[in-house]
């Protein structure tokens, strides 16, 4: 499969416009709404479906990402972190609304009014008690947007936490993925090189049978000796490189690594059609770490509407009733009702140093916000270039490995027939075993590189991971 990478002359131009606009405004970005600029071709058009890893169509493989979805530790703690940002912004939403106040107070004694009046009439001042109710209620007006810019930042802070969570969903499938392959790997590479010790074991006893007749020697017998004992050397390490993999297995999927069982893995996971690419310009909608740094773009920008609002006045609608009644009998006589109604005006003078101070550190922030941004779009351009060339590659010295490996299997099968009717030396024999021998571990090697390859592709691609942002889109009103 050829897969061709094709960019616009102007892509970089359009890529930091594209940060440009979220910079400049206060609103959702303008990503979504840009024409398209990049274009990915290749044998499938096919759009990148939301979970990647079907694609093998190996239910194993399927079982072990989705319990690693659900299960995995991490995710858990980027989960519980998007409900605390989730709370926050519900904390924040609530100041739209007026604030309410019930007091009651109950008390004994006497008062420097009681006493004032006693003093003036002759007489002793009794002691007595006090009922205290109040019922308040304030609103501050948000003239200035002040509170609008925090529901928004706030809401900006959720779904930069919540696209986090999603990176770190495509990062857990790739690796589950990975530590799958090379589980199944390992124990196919095992199999194929326990498979090359069981012929150079067949070769050894041929040179043995050879030797007692006089055609071989002492020292074609020991050389393949040498080479069996030499190919029979990784078998451990192979073993031990499977039983690693299962316990990576094990801690992303949150299981036992008794439980992670690949007895039915004959070989490595394989794509079953085309590679799947789609729309290259997708990516920059589907990629968490582009929605993540958008969102944080978007928080900084609107924190410069926050300080600014600290330079005006705040002012605040309250209104309060009360009573001033000295038993619970005359708690509703209207002659002792007490209310008061107006506004309240603050202005947090002279400070205005600070907030001027704070409005330039959180311009300068979002400066720094827009260049990440940036940085982040090309990362992701540079990372889907890079995975498809490398991908590209593999593939090409892989098929080139499939035909060395067909050629080297007839060259040993016409060497060993020449051998056994003499018409060959020892060494020629154990040139043509070692060169099998070789060129089938580089083989179950590449298919390793490949998967790892195609993963690469995936997680560049954004892993196709989408989700439903209306219950965070939902809270809070846009400035």
């Amino acid at each position: 499969m050829s897969i061709r990478v094709f960019f616009l002359p102007s892509i970089w131009v359009i890529a930091l416009g594209l940060a440009g606009c979220s910079a400049t405004s206060s609103g959702p970005s303008r990503l979504v709404e840009a024409q398209p600029a990049l274009r990915l071709s290749s044998e499938s058009a096919t759009p990148l479906p939301a979970r990647w890893w079907q694609l093998y169509l190996d239910p194993q493989l399927d079982a072990l990402v989705e319990r690693a979805l659900r299960h995995n530790k991490n995710l858990e703690a980027a989960a519980a972190h998007v409900d605390a940002l989730l709370a926050r912004l519900e904390q924040v939403d609530g100041e739209r609304w007026p604030s309410t106040s019930l007091d009651y107070g109950l008390a004994y004694g006497r008062s420097r009014d009681d006493q004032t009046l006693a003093q003036a009439i002759y007489q002793p001042a009794d002691g007595q008690w006090s009922h205290s109710p109040e019922i308040s209620l304030s609103y501050t007006l948000d003239l200035w947007g002040e509170v609008r810019y925090r529901i928004a930042a706030a809401r900006a802070d959720a779904e930069a936490a919540r696209a986090l969570e999603d990176e770190l969903r495509v990062t857990v499938a790739a690796q589950t993925a990975r530590a799958y392959a090379q589980a199944c790997v390992y124990g196919m590479r095992a199999q194929v090189q326990a498979h090359s010790v069981q012929l150079l074991e067949q070769s050894v006893e041929i040179t043995g049978k050879l030797q007692k007749a006089g055609v071989a020697t002492d020292l074609d017998k020991v050389r393949l000796k040498s080479l069996l004992e030499e190919t029979r050397a990784p078998l451990p390490m192979f073993a031990a490189k499977q039983k690693s993999a299962l316990y990576e297995l094990a801690v992303l999927s949150g299981l036992p690594s008794r439980q992670v069982a690949t007895h039915s893995c004959t070989h490595g996971p394989q794509l079953r059609a085309p590679l799947p690419v789609g729309d290259g310009w997708a990516l920059l909608q589907r990629r968490a770490d582009i929605r993540r740094a958008e969102r944080q773009l978007q928080s900084a920008t609107l924190s410069i509407g926050v300080a600014r609002a600290e330079l005006y006045p705040r002012i605040t609608f309250g209104a309060m009733l009360g009573s001033s009644a000295s038993s619970l009998g005359k708690l509703g006589g209207s002659d002792a009702m007490v209310y008061s109604i107006g506004p309240l005006v603050s202005w947090r003078f002279p400070n205005r140093q600070i907030a001027q101070s704070r409005i330039k550190q959180h311009q300068a922030q979002a400066r720094q916000a827009l260049a990440q941004f940036d940085g982040t779009v090309l990362t992701a351009l540079k990372q889907v270039e890079q995975a498809l060339a490398l991908y590209q590659g593999e593939q090409q010295r892989r098929q080139a490995l499939e035909a060395a490996l067909r050629n080297s299997r007839q060259a040993h099968t016409l060497a060993s027939r020449s051998y056994r009717a003499g018409a060959l030396g020892a060494l020629q024999l154990l040139d043509s075993e070692r060169n099998l021998v070789s060129l089938q571990a580089s083989l179950t090697q590449a298919d390793l590189r490949l998967i790892n390859r195609q993963i690469d592709v995936f997680q560049a691609l954004g892993g196709g991971w989408q989700r439903n942002e209306k219950t965070i889109a939902d809270l809070g009103a846009t400035p």
